[in-house]
């Protein structure tokens, strides 16, 4: 905590009396921080590589954050350092830090619906800030013969180990295996790819948002990532409902916030409802990160991706109800879909 609150100070001209640590940060550290009648957010960076690597891209997030302020998207107040930079640099350590936001926080699998939707709106939002335009579609699916290889050759890397995780990723990749013998080729050959691109927040999931108790979303927190780079908008969408473990009332509601500020046409719903039911159950997802172990809370990780890989043959075995649900969105708004 030393190094900490001397880096405040020096760096920014805070002088803490009191440094409490909050629970959340797989990559970094996070610090409530009292100083005189006011309370900030700190962050500390464990993670080095991360910083060396893609600094241009945490600068660019933190930086995007700010711009959208000014639109009253809920992004929190950063503080600048006393050189007015976004990020200090003290003792080979690297700090942020932002106004302190007060909200409710989930974690996946606990989003209630009513959040969910609140969620949606606020990424349609973040979406409809740029141009979106019609890109050739990503590129198409693994083949369910490729798709059962990989699964296996995890599976068999898993064998002889006993732990929890490791206990339910074999449990997932069997039945991935499975579920996969019952589709063919040209079932997979014949699905709609996403091709709508735009700039995307690339990271968007329940842990990265706070919510007011009104359901609406207080503050999206963490914009050192990504943010802002050029991709597919469904990316994002994916992400969300993946992370955040959206059982099929979730992913109604998310996709419905979401369709109130940004609608979709039906191919990209379509397209959405594959990647989510068959392409997620097509790979091994974040499960060989279990052997990295790269995260700093490696139980926290555990029990988080526990969650999100049990989802993943449920939403194969509803992938027509999912598609149904996301193709009757654009019963809400006929003609904006149709003129994408």
């Amino acid at each position: 905590m030393d190094k900490l609150i001397k880096a405040l100070e020096e760096e920014y001209g805070i002088k803490a009396y009191d440094v409490k640590r909050i629970q959340y940060g797989l990559w970094e550290e996070s610090f409530c921080i009292l100083a005189g009648s006011k309370k900030w957010y700190a962050k500390r960076f464990w993670y080095k590589a991360r910083v060396e690597k893609r600094y241009d891209r945490m600068i660019r997030g933190l930086e995007l954050s700010q711009s959208l302020r000014e639109y009253d998207f809920p992004a929190p107040l950063l503080i600048k350092t006393r050189q007015g930079k976004l990020l200090a640099h003290v003792d080979n350590e690297t700090y942020q830090v932002n106004e302190w936001v007060r909200g409710n926080t989930y974690h996946p699998g606990q989003l209630p619906e009513r959040e969910a939707f609140y969620m949606g709106q606020l990424l349609g939002k973040f979406h409809r800030n740029w141009i979106i335009t019609t890109d050739k579609p990503k590129n198409k699916f693994h083949s369910p013969s490729d798709a059962k290889n990989r699964c296996f050759e995890l599976l068999q890397k898993y064998e002889g180990y006993s732990e929890e995780f490791a206990c339910m990723a074999k449990e997932v990749l069997s039945e991935q295996i499975i579920l996969l013998d019952s589709v063919t080729d040209e079932i997979i050959k014949s699905l709609p790819a996403l091709s709508l691109v735009g700039k995307c927040y690339n990271s968007y999931w329940v842990e990265q948002l706070m919510f007011h108790p009104t359901g609406e979303v207080a503050a999206l927190v963490d914009w050192t990532d990504g943010a802002g780079t050029e991709g597919y908008i469904g990316e994002d969408l994916l992400c969300c409902l993946h992370l955040s473990a959206l059982d099929l009332n979730g992913i109604f509601s998310f996709c419905r916030g979401y369709h109130s500020i940004n609608p979709l046409p039906k191919e990209e719903w379509k397209a959405i409802a594959a990647e989510l039911c068959y392409g997620f159950v097509s790979s091994t997802n974040f499960l060989g990160g279990w052997f990295d172990k790269y995260n700093r809370r490696m139980e926290h990780w555990e029990k988080i991706a526990t969650v999100w890989h049990k989802r993943v043959p449920i939403r194969f075995k509803e992938w027509k109800e999912i598609e149904n649900v996301l193709l009757s969105l654009c019963y809400f708004s006929v003609d904006r879909c149709n003129t994408r």
